[in-house]
């Protein structure tokens, strides 16, 4: 069996190569969350099934690890869970799975929205290996009812923060995007990269946002900043005539 898997779909605009560690609910709860859809189920049977360590994982992990030893393609952690949970804190698997990258020079980037637990971790980052969180909402009242479960926007900052203090490389997903323009307003200078998109599985608040403007506007923000950002396919598509420069952090130069 194999858990590291090329994603497909808007998922391989973030990495080329990904691994979910671990399964059923996620307990962050986020309102806008695409697994139901990508796992083929309502979000009642989602939320019923119980979160889980997959099966074996890390001994799945070390064979395809040393399969992949010295690739440039970063494997992401993770799509369909977020590997700092609660939960997940209390089994290791997580901190294990980076071990074993690390070991065989497979290059990481983290995904998460678990704020402060993430940075246990942070010594086994590498000088080709990323640290990432999702910032959809900077008023936590907003967080509070949208992702009920994750951490709170100031605690994900302050993660962030305290990566780069590291001297990790930094990025910050803004899809689904609400107030992204006042993140990055907030978060410049200890951010490497923006991934900036539109709004996820909300047809009728998306209706209501002039893309075209938001996306010129995000793209002059970075570039006042002097910050790198990756505009994703379905932002783009609204941004015709306009000149920007996309930077790729799915593969790394060795």
């Amino acid at each position: 069996m194999k858990v590291i898997y090329r994603p497909g779909g808007r998922a391989l605009e973030y990495a080329y190569l990904a691994c979910n560690l671990y399964g059923g609910v996620c307990p962050h709860l986020c309102s806008y969350c695409y697994v139901p859809g990508a796992t083929r189920k309502s979000r009642q049977q989602w939320e019923k099934t119980p979160w889980y360590v997959r099966n074996d994982v890390i001994k799945w992990l070390e064979r395809d690890a040393e399969r992949l030893a010295g690739t440039a393609e970063r494997v992401l952690l993770c799509f369909h869970c977020d590997p700092y949970t609660p939960e997940a804190a209390n089994f290791g698997v997580t901190r294990q799975a980076l071990k074993v990258l690390r070991s065989h020079d497979v290059p990481f980037q983290v995904l998460t929205k678990g704020g402060m637990r993430a940075v246990r971790d942070f010594d086994l980052y590498g000088p080709h290996d990323a640290f990432a969180t999702t910032m959809t909402f900077i008023d936590p009242n907003c967080s509070k009812v949208y992702e009920p479960g994750a951490a709170m926007p100031a605690e994900r900052i302050r993660t962030i923060m305290e990566a780069r203090r590291w001297g990790i490389e930094t990025w910050v997903s803004l899809e689904p995007v609400s107030g992204s323009l006042r993140v990055i307003r907030e978060t410049h200078k200890f951010v490497d990269l923006y991934k900036i998109g539109k709004l996820n599985h909300d047809p009728e608040r998306e209706a209501r946002v002039d893309w075209r403007s938001f996306g010129a506007k995000a793209i002059e923000l970075c570039e006042k900043y002097g910050k790198r950002y990756y505009i994703k396919e379905d932002l783009a598509k609204h941004l015709e005539g306009i000149r920007f420069t996309q930077t790729d952090t799915r593969k790394v130069v060795r």
